[in-house]
Formats: C-alpha cells, structure tokens, sequence
C-alpha cells in the first residue's frame, strides 16, 4: 500500500484519487474574471463587493447572463437574485494579498497598475475568455452602484 492511502478500518481503504476542478472554482479563472469585470463593468469609480458578486454568479450560466442583461435593460418581469458566492470573497482575498486590486476609502474595489497590466494581456487575447469578453460588453457600465443598492433593498423589503 503506498503513503497516500488511509486504512479506515480493516476492510475498506481510502485512496484519494486527484479530481478535476471545474474552471468555474479555479482560482486562476476567477482572478481573470474578476479583473474583466472590473475593467469592462465597473467604470473608472470602482466596484462593491455585491457587484462583483452579482456579475460573476450571473455568468455560470446563458440563462443567467441573459436574465442580468434583460433586468439592466429593464425588461418586463425580469427580476435578479442576489446570490453570494464564497468563492468570490476568496478571490478578492487573494488578489488584495496579491496587490491585483486595492479598497477605495468608501469601499469599492479598483484595479492596481500591475492588475490593469494583467487586464490588458487578457484583453489582448481575442480567444481567451470570449463568452466572458462578449458578456461584459453587452454588460458595460449598465449594472450600477444604484441599481445593487435599489436591488439590495427590495430583498430587505
């Protein structure tokens, strides 16, 4: 038996196998995503926490992406559900840690210059991170400050 298996009791052996992480949970795709969102959605004031949150959980999925376009362009009967990611808080972490991005004094989140360098090269890349790119075009500035905070509200009733 080799140093990474476990006896967990005489008749059955755990022997942990590597699995695959969806590049949805990568930290390497949510650093990249997170510093697109910043650059193409957020404007030159920054980004809230909430924001951040709003926009990557939309992007899991067409339908999703679909439904946050349709609401900021304030189709009938769209509503949004603000989901919170932890994986979100994480990324932020790191890329604080790994001065990507920087807190504002009221709060929102900018990128740092060597996050805006990163930015850049991923930008430069016309097939990395298309659907993404494509999305947050669509999206641009459209998502506000305001419109989180209205979206906020109406959740707390």
């Amino acid at each position: 038996m080799d140093n990474d298996s476990f006896i967990l009791t005489d008749q059955i052996i755990f022997d942990p196998k590597p699995e695959a992480v969806p590049y949805q949970y990568r930290l390497s795709y949510k650093i990249a995503l997170t510093c697109l969102i910043l650059g193409m959605a957020c404007g030159k004031g920054g980004c809230s926490l909430s924001k951040l949150h709003l926009i990557s959980v939309s992007m899991y999925s067409e339908k999703e992406m679909k439904n946050l376009l349709n609401y900021v362009n304030r189709k009938p009967d769209t509503y949004l559900v603000l989901r919170y990611d932890p994986t979100i808080n994480k990324t932020v972490d790191f890329m604080l840690v790994e001065n990507i991005l920087f807190q504002q004094g009221n709060g929102l989140f900018r990128l740092t210059k060597s996050g805006r360098k990163f930015l850049n090269k991923i930008k430069k890349d016309k097939e990395l991170l298309k659907n993404e790119k494509d999305f947050l075009n669509q999206l641009s500035n459209g998502l506000t400050e305001d419109l989180i905070e209205s979206i906020k509200k109406s959740l707390l009733g």
